[in-house]
């Protein structure tokens, strides 16, 4: 009965801890049954590192035991490193699951500590019968570097879930639409409309020249505004009539790359060719009624809805219908991949949309306009497509250079333009703190001339002009104007870069002036020398850190177009397989990292940086950690690569 006794309080205490929770009464019984009890005082050695393993996982019932690593000093003398602490429930001697013979931390007890050694090949059993058990258990590892066997999805992980509508439906390669109504420049719109008269609603037909390649599209829209209402003859030709493709891709993509195509587009159509090229045979045309589900309709109607809003106050209801499907879809992590551009898009709608507004009211106003084409910008999180909230919609403005005479008057218009564009983006919902950048302030509202000037600053002199607190606008994306003015700026610096190659080291040493912290301990945050604070700030940790290690590799590299943190790291030219497997893991902690930000600002209504890791669970804090070791290790590696220490 003792004995009996025992097994079963032991069994009470696991089942209060992942993975264990997950099993069964039968099964926790069964794993105490072959498990015994260790005590250790404190200041003992629980293994060592490069010690053979025995065959137990422990389990911390009481206390507080210490992960420790040992590195080479300046004194040729074995430093040792604190890797992380750990308490009540937590596990230790799980690398065995990766095939490691051998510890590779040593654990020391920080006071006295009571574990449960419980077969490793038992539980390992268990737990693979279990997803989310083994979910929990894949944590442990990385993304990349997990044990065989384990489910590391988060699919049925309850513990990542906010939203109640998931869509996985966006990774599912969409069904390719019907034969395309296809006709030639010459054919009379006459033949173009009696072809479209048996297309369901909103159908297109796509006109080609004598090689095939797709060269416009008429809608039965342009049919009925220009055709029916006689503004052109039956017998003109189609290519009268026709508009130039927003876009080519090919068939069988995902779902969600044709959605957000459309939405970053404005487009109600796109053309599919065999190899996704204008010159490729034309295979399709689809329509955003090809878009069936009510949850692709919804983030193309809203920005539809934005475009014809009559004022502000309307335009604000759009956008909150918007930040309600994002907090909707926010499934886990993954669902990022696609919500993150459809944020992007409904923050662009909405910016060309009060754009249209306030120019018209400064018409109203009899202000004179210049007739300068210019470009709306992103910068910072929103140029990389990775501003999921309210929080910072760093925006500003490019405009081309006037005459000398012209300046001062060009000067003034565009800065209140700027000024109420930026009103008009808070009476929306935006907020913008201290450090955004807002088109209404002289610094993001410039001719090209002399946007060029502030970037060979910042590159030449990026000491003195202190350009670490300007990386947001070498992240730029063009919303609404003349896109080539963005393109002229991009290789301006890129011109810049290439002769000033100082540059892009400089940027590496700023992006490693601050180390992440090391874990998290009964609700606190622990850096590497033991400090704590209450809080994570998740952009600091993980987020921010990632963002400009890919900035700077980017640069390098020489990309042209301004993309976003993950498109810039899977750009990369790996140098070998342990390259390659450190950039999956960091692709995944960045998105993981940007998964609990957006959560906690949809939730909170805030920038959602700060977190509390008494609000997250073991799995939560588990794949934080993970972020953090993976930070560690890019910074490291890139160090290696440019001659630079990482440092707190």
């Amino acid at each position: 009965m003792k004995t009996a006794s025992i097994a079963y309080r032991v069994a009470d205490f696991l089942r209060r801890y992942p993975p264990f929770q997950y099993l069964d009464e039968q099964e926790l019984l069964e794993l105490v049954a072959g498990g015994r009890v260790v005590f250790h005082e404190d200041g003992e050695l629980v293994f060592e590192r490069g010690q053979r393993r025995r065959p137990y996982v422990y389990v911390i019932q009481k206390g507080v035991v210490r992960l420790l690593d040992y590195t080479d000093g300046e004194d040729d003398e074995p430093h040792e490193v604190l890797r992380d602490v750990r308490g009540e429930g937590d596990l230790l001697g799980v690398g065995r699951y990766l095939g490691l013979g051998e510890h590779s931390y040593t654990a020391r007890t920080e006071t006295e500590v009571i574990l449960y050694a419980l077969p490793a090949a038992l539980l390992w059993e268990q737990i693979k019968r279990h997803p989310r058990a083994s979910h929990f258990l894949a944590a442990y590892f990385t993304v990349a570097i997990t044990p065989a066997g384990l489910d590391g999805s988060s699919s049925r992980a309850d513990e990542l879930r906010l939203g109640r509508r998931p869509v996985d439906w966006m990774a599912q390669p969409l069904e390719p639409p019907g034969e395309p109504v296809v006709c030639q420049l010459r054919t009379p719109v006459s033949e173009v409309a009696r072809a479209l008269a048996d297309q369901p609603p909103g159908a297109a037909a796509v006109v080609v020249d004598a090689e095939g390649a797709a060269r416009g599209l008429i809608s039965t829209r342009a049919l009925s505004d220009r055709v029916a209402s006689g503004r052109m003859p039956l017998a003109a030709p189609a290519e009268r009539l026709m508009a130039p493709p927003a876009d080519v891709l090919p068939p069988g993509l995902a779902a969600g790359r044709y959605l957000t195509r459309m939405l970053e587009m404005q487009a109600e159509h796109l053309v599919l060719t065999e190899d996704g090229r204008y010159t490729g045979p034309v295979v399709g045309v689809l329509a955003r009624r090809d878009l069936t589900r009510a949850e692709a309709a919804a983030p193309l109607a809203i920005v539809e809805d934005m475009s014809r809003a009559g004022g502000i106050y309307e335009l604000s209801r759009f956008l909150t219908q918007g930040q309600a499907f994002i907090a909707a879809g926010l499934t886990d992590a993954d669902a990022l991949r696609w919500l993150a551009p459809m944020a992007t898009a409904l923050y662009a709608a909405v910016l060309r949309r009060a754009v249209i507004l306030v120019e018209g009211a400064l018409i109203a106003e009899g202000h004179a306009v210049p007739e300068l084409e210019h470009c709306w910008v992103f910068f910072g999180s929103a140029g990389r497509g990775e501003l999921t909230t309210l929080y910072d919609l760093d925006h500003g403005l490019i405009y081309a250079e006037p005459e000398p005479g012209q300046r001062r008057a060009a000067r003034g218009y565009f800065l209140e333009l700027g000024r109420r564009v930026s009103a008009a983006l808070a009476a929306c919902g935006f907020v913008s703190t201290a450090k955004g950048i807002v088109s209404g302030h002289p610094s993001a509202c410039r001719s090209i001339n002399e946007w060029e000037i502030g970037f060979t600053y910042w590159i030449r002199e990026p000491l003195e002009s202190g350009v670490y607190r300007a990386t947001s606008f070498f992240d730029m994306r063009p919303v609404h104007g003349d896109c080539s003015l963005v393109a002229r700026l991009e290789q301006h610096i890129l011109s810049e870069k290439e002769r000033n190659p100082g540059f892009v080291p400089l940027l590496v040493a700023d992006s490693m002036a601050n180390l992440p912290p090391l874990t998290f301990f009964r609700g606190l945050v622990i850096d590497d020398e033991g400090r704590y604070t209450e809080t994570l700030d998740v952009q600091r940790a993980t987020l921010q850190p990632i963002v400009d290690i890919a900035r700077a590799l980017a640069l390098d590299a020489g990309f042209d177009r301004g993309i976003g943190t993950l498109e810039r790291l899977q750009a990369l030219a790996p140098e070998d397989d342990a390259a390659g497997v450190l950039i999956r893991e960091t692709i995944a902690a960045f998105r993981n990292a940007l998964y609990y930000r957006t959560r906690a600002g949809l939730t909170a209504d805030s920038d959602g940086s700060q977190l509390d890791p008494s609000n997250l669970t073991r799995l939560e804090q588990n794949l934080l950690k993970s972020g953090f070791r993976t930070v560690l290790r890019l910074m490291e590696y890139i160090g290696q690569r440019y001659g630079v220490v990482p440092r707190r």
